[in-house]
């Protein structure tokens, strides 16, 4: 038998509990099988985590900034008070993760499957979140201001104390919206008049009617 790949090796180590000891910056990840793995405040920055099923994993406060996890599974996944500033979760499956008190920030989310998710207090500023899932996640005091949420599913999540300023909201979906007492959609950009109402009725605050312009781009020509 041959000696195992460096890659193979590492993620035996990983497995084995050795997570914690070992600096995984710009670790090479691809496809890694990491399920229920104990990686609790470790040092993955820029790690190329894509395509790795990382369900059920232990990441409370790790350090993934800039780390690339598109199409990772990461479905039950603690993630609470983790860096993942500037890391490319493109189209990830998260769903029922914990990233509680995260840094989300410029993160890119795009078509990211987050539905039920814990996102409470987490930091969404700036985040593309465009088409990105969000049904019945837990937003209660999330920073999401100046995020891109066109197209986004926000159905039945609760909205309470979240901050949308100047966030864009083309398309996004607020349907069954549970709680949004609080919810402060400032200067937010092209929300669907048809949620508006609702939203105000929730409890939201600075819910705007859009202007003349943002109705045409709204409305089919």
């Amino acid at each position: 038998m041959g000696h195992p790949s460096a890659k193979t090796a590492l993620i035996e180590r990983i497995r084995s509990g050795e997570a914690p000891l070992i600096d995984l910056s710009e670790a090479d990840l691809l496809r890694a099988d990491l399920q229920g793995v104990n990686l609790v405040g470790s040092n993955l920055e820029r790690a190329a985590l894509v395509l790795a099923n990382l369900r059920g994993a232990r990441l409370t406060g790790a350090d993934l900034h800039r780390a690339s996890l598109v199409g990772a599974v990461l479905e039950e996944t603690d993630l609470g008070a983790a860096c993942l500033r500037d890391a490319d979760l493109t189209a990830v499956s998260g769903g029922r993760a914990v990233l509680e008190k995260a840094d989300l920030s410029r993160a890119n989310l795009r078509g990211a499957d987050l539905g039920g998710a814990n996102l409470r207090e987490a930091d969404l500023s700036r985040a593309d979140l465009r088409g990105a899932n969000l049904r019945g996640a837990d937003l209660r005091g999330a920073n999401l201001r100046d995020s891109s949420l066109e197209e986004a599913c926000l159905s039945a999540a609760n909205l309470a104390g979240a901050d949308f300023s100047r966030s864009c909201l083309r398309g996004a979906a607020f349907d069954e919206t549970g709680e949004a007492v609080g919810a402060d959609f400032y200067e937010c950009r092209e929300l669907d008049p048809a949620w508006a109402s609702g939203l105000i009725e929730l409890g939201a605050l600075n819910v705007e009617p859009p202007s003349d312009r943002e109705r045409r781009l709204i409305s089919p020509q």
